[in-house]
């Protein structure tokens, strides 16, 4: 499974954002996507996700066309793990139900595995107010995991993180990527993340 991007274009009050976009990332392969302030990245990912719909471009992922000039499949049914930059807990649900709201699998080794290596074990009580952000993030982290998706995009992931705990992120993701088979894609400003996302490929907005 692979998600490719063809020939997409956006654009904002009639003020071209992006233009001719074309790439592919195949299954257990990371892109990395790379640009300065103001040049789509994170817009890029809302149209993967279907939060906003492209000017034009055929979006598809495996068998599945997420846009196209006649189709348009909404969020829910794309099944994507996106991790927001603004990390979009629920308010209401603690940590633990945050993280298993979308859960597909019912063996606890996944969960186990996810929790221990984002150190979350004594967080799971915790409610989103009462958690720092690297621990939000982390909480985000972990529920786009558990979902199973055919496809991860992440938006910053590692920029609330310490070194040691974005190291073993980092490891979690390229572990996650090649036991479920799947692409992902990455917006991250740091150099060094680049070089620990194991297979990756540079997109540059």
């Amino acid at each position: 499974m692979a998600i490719k991007i063809e020939n997409l274009s956006y654009s904002r009050n009639d003020i071209p954002l992006l233009e001719n976009i074309n790439f592919i990332i195949e299954k257990k392969e990371t892109g990395v996507i790379k640009g300065e302030s103001g040049k789509g990245k994170t817009t890029l990912l809302n149209i993967i996700n279907g939060l906003i719909a492209p000017k034009i471009g055929l979006i598809t992922c495996g068998d599945q066309i997420f846009n196209s000039d006649s189709i348009f499949l909404p969020p829910e049914k794309r099944n994507i793990g996106y991790v927001f930059q603004d990390f979009a807990l629920f308010p209401h649900l603690n940590s633990k139900t945050n993280i298993l709201f979308a859960s597909k699998n019912k063996d606890r080794t996944l969960f186990n595995e996810v929790i221990e290596d984002l150190e979350l074990g004594s967080h799971l009580k915790k409610f989103p107010h009462e958690l720092s952000g690297g621990q939000k993030q982390r909480v985000a982290i972990a529920r786009s995991i558990l979902m199973e998706p055919q496809l991860l995009i992440m938006d910053e992931p590692f920029s609330n993180l310490d070194s040691d705990l974005s190291r073993k992120t980092h490891k979690l993701i390229n572990n996650v990527i090649n036991k479920l088979d799947i692409p992902c894609l990455i917006v991250t400003h740091n150099n060094e993340n680049e070089s620990l996302l194991g297979k990756s490929k540079i997109i540059y907005l």
